[in-house]
Formats: C-alpha cells, sequence, structure tokens
C-alpha cells in the first residue's frame, strides 16, 4: 500500500440497524477492532447521538467493479416503475493493481437518546453501506429489521441518485445481515425464502460477538465482511451525495 497522509484517506459510512440488545455495540467492537486498535478507546469517534467506532479497509483499485443487485421487494408506497440508474452495471479494472486505504466509521445509535429526526435523516443521506443485525434467539428482531430499514433508504434514494427511486429497485446500497448469539443456539430457526437476506440478495453472516476471532483472516465470515466493505467503497464513488 502507498504511503498517504490522513488527510488524504477517503471515510465510508456503514449504519447498523436493529432492535435494542440484538448486540449492535457488541458487534462495532468486533468489526473495528484491529492490532493497531485493539481497546474501543483507541479506535472511537466522539460524537452526542452516536457510538462510532473506525477501522481500516484497504480497497483493491483494480477489482471488477459492480453494486450488487438489490432484492425485489418494494415498498407499497413505492412507485411500480423503476428508473436506469447513471452507473455502469460493470466498470473495466485498471492495468495494475494498487491497494487504497480508506476509512470505515460503523454508526450505532445510543439506545438512551431518543434522536430527533431531522438529525437522524441527515446522516442517512451519508451512508454508505448498512449492516442489518438480529438475535438468532428471537426471531421477531429479525422480522422488524424491514420496518429498521425503509426511512435510511428513502434517504439514501433521495440523495444518492440523480432521480428519485422506487425503494429497493435494481441497485442500491449494500447491505449486509448478521444474526448474534450463534454460541447459544441450539437449532437454526429460520430457513428459506423467509429470510430477510435472501429478500435481499445478499450475505448473511452468523456469529458470536464475544469470540474474538469471528473475522480471522481468510475466514469465511472475513471474506463476507470484505467483499461487503469493497461493495461499500464501490457505491461511495459511483453514487456520491447530490442535494435535493
Amino acid at each position: 500500500m502507498e504511503q498517504q497522509t490522513i488527510k488524504h484517506v477517503a471515510t465510508v459510512r456503514i449504519l447498523l440497524l436493529g432492535d435494542a440488545g440484538v448486540g449492535k455495540s457488541r458487534l462495532t467492537d468486533l468489526l473495528a477492532r484491529s492490532e493497531d486498535t485493539p481497546t474501543p478507546s483507541t479506535r472511537s469517534v466522539g460524537d452526542v447521538w452516536w457510538n462510532v467506532q473506525v477501522r481500516l479497509h484497504e480497497y483493491p483499485s483494480n477489482m471488477l467493479i459492480g453494486i450488487p443487485p438489490t432484492p425485489d421487494w418494494t415498498s407499497s408506497s413505492s412507485p411500480s416503475t423503476s428508473t436506469h440508474s447513471s452507473a455502469p452495471d460493470q466498470f473495466p479494472p485498471p492495468n495494475t493493481c494498487k491497494m487504497i486505504p480508506y476509512f470505515v466509521e460503523f454508526y450505532d445509535l445510543k439506545s438512551s437518546l431518543r434522536l430527533p429526526r431531522e438529525h437522524r435523516n441527515r446522516l442517512y443521506r451519508h451512508i454508505d453501506g448498512i449492516i442489518l443485525v438480529y438475535d438468532l434467539l428471537d426471531m421477531r428482531t429479525h422480522d422488524n429489521l424491514h420496518d429498521w430499514l425503509y426511512q435510511p433508504l428513502r434517504q439514501i434514494c433521495r440523495y444518492r441518485h440523480k432521480r428519485l427511486r422506487p425503494i429497493l429497485k435494481r441497485r442500491h446500497v449494500p447491505i449486509l445481515v448478521v444474526g448474534t448469539k450463534l454460541d447459544l443456539l441450539n437449532s437454526r430457526r429460520l430457513s428459506g425464502t423467509g429470510k430477510i437476506a435472501t429478500q435481499l440478495g445478499t450475505d448473511e453472516i452468523l456469529l458470536n460477538c464475544l469470540d474474538l476471532n469471528s473475522f480471522n483472516e481468510k475466514s469465511r465470515n472475513e471474506m463476507k465482511l470484505r467483499k461487503f466493505l469493497n461493495n461499500v467503497v464501490d457505491f461511495k464513488q459511483y453514487f456520491p451525495i447530490r442535494r435535493s
């Protein structure tokens, strides 16, 4: 990786969504943890409303870029017709590969605070990726993810595309689904088309947030996370924020 000063390193923002108590804060600790930032105090960014932790991600500049397709299901209030995105489906890779550093900020709303809608929406329009978190022991938290996703997607539709777009049509913000408390689960309770990850057409990770080895290098979880973070960088590059 080429040497760069901190002021030249771009930042992507990822929003964690899910019910209280599903393990979003512990998951954030796990996602942002590294050898250089072993404790939350070394990777946390002060914010009144949000718990924010930061990690460094190396993005391969010559990867074949294509934002993953979004789900076919739409909000009942969404129009039935879709508009064409200005970003091509694929972008040819350059001749050489270099690793480009990006700061990744993980945003988890502080449960003790009731954030005004205007403040919440102001962050949503800057979000480059979403992680949906649910408790494997309580599948109601899984069903509630549809409700958590609706308002952030409305703001992303408005500010990250050249025109208003139907909710969850064709290509959209990268999404990753995470089920927590795997160590306490005796049997899998959800399968098939009922899973939100299946509906979204995205990856799902099941883990124990207290296991520091959950994202070991070259593990399946680490590969899914790296793929997701690469898609997040793609989204930031090809769907910049626009003014309404």
